[in-house]
C-alpha cells in the first residue's frame, strides 16, 4: 500500500514538473529566446540601437530608419526615441509570437501606451517584425506621429504686498519685409537710426533674407514704441507685430535678478531631460530660468496620427496645461525703482550696484545693477570684492569689544609700517593726535592699523560675522563675507581696513549697515515664502556704532548725505584698493541706513567712495522721499 503511495506522488510530481516546464513556453518566460529578442528590442528602442537588431526579413529595408521616420515629429530631441518601454506577456505559437508592450516618452508632458511586437524564428533565432503599430497601434500605412505642446500660461513673480512685478505687458516688434522696400539700404538707415540698432548688421541680415520674410529688428515695450510709431510706419519696407511678453514694469527694474523670458535655447532644450521643447517660451535667466518649473507650469500636450503631409490629423491624446505658481519676493516695488533710478547715474561706463535691506526684518528691498553688463550679472547679491573702509564697522566693534572708546586718542599718521609693509591713508591725509570718533568719521586707515594688535584674526573674524560678514542662503545665488582669522601681521593690518584677503558682496555690505541700525543682525531674505530667520544677540555696543556711523555724515567722509530729507542718516565711505597698478585702481562704496532701510552701493573702478559712491546713495534716499 505504501509503495502505491509513493508512486502516485512521484507521478503527481512528475505531471506537475512537466506543466511547469511547458507553462513558460506558451507565455514566454525569462530563459526563452522570444523573451529575450521582446527585451532586447526594447533595450535597443529606448537605447537609440534598433540598427543593430536583426530584424526579420517581412519588416523590409532599414527598419531603424523606418522607425525613425514615424517617429520624428514627436519629440523635442534630434533622435526620438521613447523615455522606457517595458515587455509584459510574451505569447507563442509555433514560430511566431507577440509580446505586449508599455511605451512611455517624455515629450513636455507624459505619454504612455501599450501595443504590441511581432515575433518570428527563424532556426534558433528570433528576429523582430516590424509594422507601424508597433510604434503605436494606431498607426497604418502612411501614417506618422506628431506631437505639440500647449504653452502654459506663466505665472508672475510678484512684490512683498503681492502685486505683479512680471506679467504680460504688451510690446511691438519691429521687423522689415525686404520686398517691400524701395531702396533697402535707406530704408536700413532710418529704421536703425529710429531704433538705435546696428546698422551694418541689420543690412547684413536684411540681404541674407528671403525677399517676404520678416526680419526682426528690436521688440520694444508699447510705451517705447508709441513715441517712434508715427515715423516709423512711413518707412518702405517696415512690417510690426503686436503681441505681450512677460516684463517688468520697466526695463531696467532688477533686471539681473529677475532675468528674462523667451524661446527655449537649444542648450537649455537639451538640458532639461525632456521637459522643455525648442517653441516653448522659458526662463532664460536669473530668478525666469531658476524657478521656470514653477512659474511655467505644465504645457499641454497634443499628440497626433497624421499622413505624410501632415494632415488629416487624428488625435490620439491631448492633455491640457496647467499654469505655474507664482513666486513672491521681499522687493518693495518703488523702492526698487527708486534704486533703479539712483544707480543710473553711475559714471558712464562703470559697472554700479544697489542692494536696499529693511533692518528690522532683514528683507531685501531691492537689488539693483548697473552699467555696461549690468543687466547681465547680479553683482549686487553674487559680487566679492573688497569691502575697504565700509568694514571698519566690523573692526571698531572688535576693539569696542576690547575696550577701546570713542574718545580715546588715538595717533593718525600719513603712513604706519607692519613688519616691512607701508600702508598709508587716502591722499597721504593725516589727523595727529585725535579721538578715535574723529579716526573713524574722517576714516584714517593708519589708525586703525596702529590698533590691529589690540584685536586676534578670531576676533576680528567673529566681530565681521556679528554684523553679517557670512554666507547667506537666499533660495537663488548670492555670496556673502569672507573674513579670515589671520596670524600674519602684514595681512591682519589689511584685513583691518577691509583689504588683505577680506572679500563681501555689497549685499553683505548692506547686512553691516543693518545691523548697526537695528542693533542686532537680521540674516537677508529675498523669497517671501522663506520663514525669516531669528535674529542675533542685541549688540551692546550697537549705540555707539550708531554714533560714529552718524559722525561720518555730518562731519566725515559721507557728507554728501547731511542735506538729504527724511530722518537722521548714518553711514561709511570705503574705498578699496584693488588690482597691481601704480597708484592702485579702487571701487568707490558707501553703506548707510535711515529709519528702516540699510543699503550698499558699490561702483568698480569708481575711485573714492567719497566722491562717488556716496553721491548717489543720496541720490536713492532723496528719490526715496521724493
Amino acid at each position: 500500500m505504501r509503495r502505491r503511495v509513493l508512486a502516485g506522488v512521484v507521478a503527481v510530481a512528475v505531471v506537475a514538473a512537466l506543466a511547469a516546464w511547458q507553462l513558460p513556453r506558451l507565455i514566454g518566460g525569462a530563459d526563452d529566446g522570444d523573451t529575450r529578442a521582446a527585451q532586447a528590442f526594447a533595450a535597443a528602442w529606448t537605447g537609440g540601437t534598433l540598427a543593430s537588431l536583426g530584424w526579420d526579413a517581412a519588416s523590409g529595408a532599414d527598419p531603424a530608419a523606418q522607425v525613425a521616420a514615424l517617429t520624428a515629429g514627436l519629440t523635442p530631441g534630434p533622435d526620438d526615441r521613447p523615455a522606457q518601454v517595458s515587455v509584459g506577456a510574451v505569447t507563442r505559437q509555433g514560430d511566431s509570437a507577440s509580446a505586449d508592450l508599455d511605451v512611455r516618452w517624455e515629450l513636455g508632458a507624459p505619454w504612455q501606451y501599450a501595443t504590441r511586437l511581432t515575433l518570428r524564428r527563424a532556426g534558433d533565432v528570433w528576429r523582430p517584425v516590424l509594422v507601424p503599430a508597433v510604434v503605436h497601434p494606431s498607426l497604418g500605412p502612411g501614417r506618422v506621429l506628431r506631437s505639440r505642446v500647449q504653452q502654459a500660461p506663466r505665472a508672475p513673480i510678484t512684490d512683498r504686498a503681492g502685486g505683479a512685478i512680471v506679467t504680460d505687458r504688451a510690446v511691438v516688434t519691429v521687423g522689415l519685409q525686404p520686398s517691400r522696400a524701395t531702396d533697402l539700404a535707406v530704408t536700413v538707415r532710418q529704421v536703425a537710426a529710429l531704433t538705435t540698432v546696428d546698422a551694418a548688421g541689420l543690412l547684413a541680415r536684411a540681404k541674407a533674407a528671403p525677399p517676404d520674410a520678416f526680419v526682426d529688428v528690436v521688440t520694444l515695450r508699447r510705451d517705447a514704441y508709441d513715441p517712434l510709431r508715427d515715423r516709423l510706419l512711413p518707412i518702405p519696407g517696415v512690417v510690426l507685430r503686436e503681441g505681450v511678453r512677460q516684463l517688468a514694469p520697466t526695463t531696467a527694474f532688477a533686471r539681473a535678478l529677475l532675468g528674462s523670458v523667451g524661446p527655449a535655447t537649444a542648450e537649455l532644450v537639451a538640458a532639461s531631460g525632456g521637459r522643455v521643447r525648442a517653441e516653448q517660451s522659458v526662463g532664460l535667466s536669473g530668478l525666469q530660468r531658476q524657478f521656470d518649473a514653477q512659474l511655467g507650469g505644465t504645457p499641454g500636450l497634443v499628440v497626433e496620427s497624421v499622413d505624410a503631409q501632415g494632415a488629416a490629423a487624428q488625435a490620439l491624446q491631448t492633455t491640457a496645461p496647467a499654469p505655474g505658481t507664482p513666486l513672491q519676493l521681499t522687493l518693495d516695488t518703488r523702492v526698487q525703482q527708486v534704486a533703479d533710478a539712483a544707480i543710473a547715474g553711475a559714471p558712464a561706463g562703470k559697472t554700479a550696484a544697489l542692494v536696499v535691506l529693511q533692518p528690522s526684518t532683514g528683507d531685501v528691498l531691492a537689488v539693483a545693477n548697473a552699467g555696461p553688463d549690468g543687466p547681465g550679472a547680479d553683482r549686487a547679491l553674487t559680487g566679492r570684492y573688497p569691502p575697504g573702509s565700509t568694514f571698519k564697522i566690523a573692526s571698531t566693534l572688535a576693539l569696542l569689544r576690547q575696550g577701546l572708546t570713542t574718545g580715546e586718542t588715538v595717533a593718525c599718521p600719513a603712513t604706519v609700517t607692519v613688519s616691512g609693509r607701508q600702508f598709508k591713508n587716502a591722499e597721504d591725509e593725516q589727523l595727529g593726535d585725535a579721538p578715535f570718533r574723529t579716526d573713524f568719521a574722517k576714516s584714517c586707515n593708519t589708525a586703525f592699523i596702529g590698533m590691529a594688535g589690540r584685536v586676534s584674526g578670531a576676533q576680528l573674524q567673529q566681530a565681521a560675522a556679528d554684523v553679517g560678514y557670512s554666507a547667506y542662503d537666499l533660495g537663488v545665488g548670492a555670496t556673502g563675507g569672507d573674513v579670515p582669522a589671520s596670524q600674519e601681521p602684514v595681512e591682519h593690518a589689511a584685513d583691518m581696513i577691509g583689504q588683505g584677503k577680506v572679500l563681501a558682496s555689497p549685499l553683505a555690505v548692506a547686512v553691516s549697515a543693518a545691523t548697526v541700525a537695528s542693533g542686532q543682525l537680521r540674516r537677508p531674505r529675498l523669497l517671501a515664502a522663506t520663514p525669516a530667520a531669528a535674529p542675533g544677540p542685541t549688540l551692546p555696543q550697537a549705540a555707539v556704532l550708531q554714533e560714529l556711523t552718524r559722525l561720518v555724515v555730518t562731519s566725515g567722509t559721507g557728507t554728501a548725505l547731511a542735506r538729504v530729507p527724511g530722518g537722521p542718516v548714518g553711514g561709511k565711505t570705503g574705498t578699496a584698493e584693488f588690482g597691481s597698478q601704480v597708484p592702485p585702481r579702487t571701487h568707490s562704496w558707501f553703506t548707510g541706513y535711515q529709519g528702516d532701510v540699510a543699503f550698499a552701493v558699490l561702483v568698480e573702478d569708481g575711485g573714492f567712495g567719497a566722491a562717488v559712491a556716496a553721491p548717489l546713495a543720496a541720490a536713492f534716499l532723496r528719490g526715496l522721499a521724493g
